[in-house]
């Protein structure tokens, strides 16, 4: 994600200048996009830049909005697998007069844009029933390198499966709202070097009165991103991998494809949504454009995930408040 924030920012205009713990990836993005590396953060911190991407492993960010609000520098952070509470961002960025931006990556999907806004519209149908899936095979994430070389792979508190049920559920929580509870099973069912779980079951119960449930898989060859959207009026069904968004018609019992309206601010292309993603954060912090995601909606997906590892610990239901009134978000339960 680090090469592609800069890649990014490179195509904006934007001078760049990068930091890694690694030698050899410092090196790497020296000479892949002639930029200057540092190496220590200090030593980045002492370039005086005017803004920090945080795109270290996700238990690391915590670590690194510290530090971006000593420097008092604003701050984009990668999708997390905890996150502080609101009211620890609202002090902190009252400290420090900056503000920091979460990763808001499916706002900038456009079939999912075009689908929030036919829910939304005015006598929209409502959908009661939520599938969704997301499957792939954790060594295709870094095909150059070992998957326990690098942190979705190397170990359980930043395994892929884990860092997906809080990106997965950021589009579901932006177009339903927040979770009430969850019932999860946790399990292994690939064979790894590493102490790494790689499926989660979800069944979740939106405050809205939705029902769904979420499977995430990273041990199957046969990938899929696919979502089924149910209702008693009206049914949707939305293939990421391949952006097609179609409807359901009863009058002619067939699925009817649904064009998505693309533009320069959503694409169905993920290298694209990383781009108008970046764009955006750009924007709010030059002060021209406003940020479409907050740290209280962040912070309820951290929630979300901490309820199911609660649920398939402890073989109950767990409510959602339980948990954002008792997790601190800044350490690993």
């Amino acid at each position: 994600m680090g090469s592609r924030r800069v890649r990014d920012l490179l195509a904006l205009g934007h001078e760049v200048r990068g930091f890694d713990l690694r030698a050899d990836r410092n090196r790497r993005a020296a000479e892949r996009f002639h930029v200057d590396t540092a190496a220590s953060l200090p030593a980045l911190l002492e370039a005086r830049p005017d803004a920090l991407v945080i795109s270290t492993p996700p238990d690391q960010h915590a670590a690194g909005y510290r530090a971006a609000f000593a420097a008092r520098l604003p701050f984009f952070s990668e999708a997390s697998v905890l996150t502080p509470t609101p009211q620890w961002f609202a002090a902190e960025e009252h400290k420090a007069r900056v503000h920091g931006y979460p990763s808001a990556t499916w706002r900038f999907h456009a079939p999912l844009n075009t689908l929030a806004g036919r829910l939304r519209a005015a006598g929209a149908p409502r959908i009661s029933v939520v599938h969704h899936e997301y499957a792939d095979y954790l060594p295709r994430w870094h095909p150059w390198e070992s998957y326990w070389e690098f942190y979705a792979g190397a170990r359980r508190q930043t395994s892929a499966a884990r860092e997906m049920v809080p990106f997965e559920f950021e589009w579901l929580c932006w177009l339903f709202g927040e979770v009430e509870e969850v019932s999860a099973l946790v399990a292994r069912l690939g064979e790894w070097r590493t102490d790494i779980e790689d499926s989660y079951f979800l069944q979740a119960r939106f405050a809205g009165g939705v029902l769904a449930t979420v499977r995430i898989e990273l041990h199957r060859t046969a990938a899929a991103r696919r979502a089924m959207l149910c209702g008693s009026a009206a049914s949707y069904q939305l293939d990421f991998n391949t952006a097609a968004l179609e409807r359901y018609d009863s009058e002619t019992s067939a699925w009817a494809a649904v064009p998505a309206a693309e533009t320069p601010a959503a694409s169905s292309e993920f290298e694209k949504i990383y781009a108008a993603e970046i764009a955006a954060f750009a924007g709010a912090v030059a002060g021209t454009a406003e940020y479409p995601k907050s740290w209280a909606e962040d912070r309820h997906l951290s929630d979300v995930l901490v309820a199911a590892e609660r649920s398939a610990r402890e073989r109950r239901v767990v409510r959602v408040a339980e948990v954002a009134a008792t997790y601190d978000g800044l350490s690993l339960e």
